[in-house]
């Protein structure tokens, strides 16, 4: 039998098949229809990690941790591998989020990454016998002289993983956990840095200390939550410097229209985080007949003044990354999706895929030094939109200047509040804007909310065109905390979303004097349950359960 998506692949297929001149946004009702929540994470599990995955992603993490820790034995003696560093932060930030990219590649990297630890573990040895210091050495169940293969490997992780469930509390392994999560997050923005042709030793000199971290499970919980605080820390200073060269680069934020309206042509979509790497597609089609629309979380391009000036880039498209694959397979032209953004789809789409990601799923092309010829040519070969369609367009971005004005009319009214809800970017789901609803009707007139996500049309509440920027959180922040600590006036925030930077995000926010945090759902590749048990012991982080007893909370 038929899974509903299958279904609908049938039905757009056919629909190009038999009625090729009808407008190619007739099927688009998966997406817009507010009665029908279409989640890919929960029709095909693309948020979640199979077995075979889990234990691959096992013994990736056991290379990593023993090739961090003679990385920085030789760091300490002043040895430096630049090698060491790619190999590192493109596994982390590539490979680790996307473990569906076939043995031969995963296999080619565990190759790659023993042939490094074995030479480094050489360079270190006879360094010490040079300088005449005792060696150190760290315990692994990696047979670096034997040639494995993938089943090998599989029954090697599970046996790892089985390890860690009789010698780990699961407090213990869930901390370890949050480790791993911050460590991806770190990654992905240094190499977004590195787009941008910025080095951060700092941020890498963190990565090797927290997988070497991971070497030594004997380590009290107090120092690793120590070592926990430390790496959020970092991980906001990198998200920091992104904001800031962005807005060198490409102009500060303002309030942007972002047009949801297609129209006809040959089109490419582009979807991921990194900006920069939509303006080189938008560079290398500046010449070309064909227009760009972009997906997900890279609508918040057009909060800059710098992607404004692009005539071809003519809106969004889409619900973004929990929707992707019907809004994939419902865009009638090629598709990049940048790096470090890639996860575990179906790929239906082959030919038209493509990404400039370092690991390549199987039917996904490779885009290399920029040369994105073969996706303009996908899309200029693909059918493209054959009449468009209007849809409402939405405005999103604030600038600083009007975050400030906007805000001083609740620094004005401080006395009026006892406490603040921040309501977080992104509540695209019915039930959660149904939630949002709710949160404001039982708030009382001593709660100021100040929303970046819905608007509201009533007292004691301030509404903010944010996009899904999570840094519109700390700016707001930014503004607020002076006043509210000086008061003594708690705040909250409300998150209705989760990616690859959210756990760093909200411990960093704790640290910084956030006093309730909740969470909506969470894909299960992002925050299982034990996790989000841990999150809520360790750090008084909530999952939200009903709006009246989380207004009480």
């Amino acid at each position: 039998m038929m899974t509903n998506h299958e279904i609908a692949m049938v039905d757009v297929f056919l629909g190009n098949l038999f009625y090729p001149d009808l407008n190619h946004n007739s099927f688009m009702f998966y997406n817009y229809h507010e009665d029908y929540q279409y989640d890919s994470c929960i029709s095909k599990g693309i948020c979640s990690i199979n077995p075979r995955t889990s234990s691959l992603r096992e013994v990736l993490v056991m290379y990593l941790k023993q090739l961090a820790f003679y990385t920085l034995r030789l760091k300490h003696l002043g040895v430096k591998n630049s090698a060491t560093e790619d190999i590192i932060l493109n596994t982390l930030s590539g490979l680790m989020s996307n473990l569906e990219s076939g043995n031969k590649q995963f296999y080619q990297t565990l190759i790659n990454l023993k042939t490094i630890i074995i030479e480094s573990i050489e360079t270190y040895d006879r360094i010490c016998r040079e300088k005449n210091i005792p060696p150190k050495t760290v315990k692994s169940n990696i047979q670096l002289e034997k040639k494995d293969e993938i089943a090998d490997l599989i029954r090697l992780g599970e046996k790892e993983f089985s390890k860690k469930l009789k010698s780990l509390s699961e407090e213990k392994r869930n901390i370890y956990e949050i480790i791993f999560l911050i460590l991806k997050s770190i990654c992905i923005n240094l190499v977004e840095l590195k787009s941008y042709g910025i080095e951060d030793s700092c941020g890498y000199s963190e990565i090797l200390y927290l997988l070497n971290t991971i070497n030594f499970p004997e380590l009290s919980k107090r120092i690793l939550l120590k070592k926990i605080n430390i790496a959020v820390k970092i991980d906001y200073n990198l998200t920091e410097k992104i904001h800031k060269i962005r807005e060198e680069r490409f102009g500060k934020q303002t309030e942007a229209e972002v047009s949801y309206t297609t129209v006809p042509n040959k089109a490419i979509l582009v979807a991921g985080t990194n900006i920069q790497e939509l303006k080189n597609v938008l560079d290398a089609t500046r010449d070309t007949n064909l227009d760009v629309y972009t997906h997900g979380e890279m609508i918040v391009a057009y909060t800059y003044p710098k992607f404004r000036e692009y005539k071809n880039l003519k809106g969004q498209f889409g619900k973004g990354i929990e929707q992707c694959l019907l809004d994939f397979a419902t865009f009638p032209g090629s598709i990049l999706i940048a790096k470090h953004s890639l996860e575990n789809i179906e790929y239906l789409y082959r030919g038209r895929l493509f990404t400039t990601d370092n690991f390549v799923p199987q039917g996904v092309i490779q885009i290399k030094d920029n040369n994105f010829s073969q996706l303009i040519n996908s899309a200029q070969l693909a059918r493209g939109f054959k009449r468009g369609k209007e849809m409402p367009s939405v405005k999103i971005g604030c600038s600083q200047e009007e975050l400030e004005t906007k805000l001083s009319d609740f620094t004005n009214k401080i006395n009026d509040y006892e406490r603040v809800i921040i309501l977080g970017t992104d509540a695209y789901a019915t039930e959660q804007l149904k939630y949002y609803d709710s949160l404001v009707k039982f708030a009382d007139n001593k709660t100021c909310i100040i929303s970046l996500s819905r608007f509201y049309n009533k007292p004691d509440f301030i509404n903010i065109n944010s996009s899904p920027d999570f840094y519109m959180v700390y700016r707001v922040w930014d503004i607020i905390k002076d006043t509210v600590k000086s008061k003594g006036i708690k705040v909250s925030l409300f998150l209705a979303k989760c990616d690859k930077h959210t756990i760093s995000n909200i411990i960093n926010l704790k640290r910084l004097g956030i006093n309730n945090i909740f969470l909506s759902r969470c894909t299960p590749i992002m925050l299982n349950p034990t996790l989000t048990n841990t999150l809520n012991t360790l750090y008084g982080i909530h999952p939200t359960t009903n709006a009246q007893e989380d207004i009480k909370n």
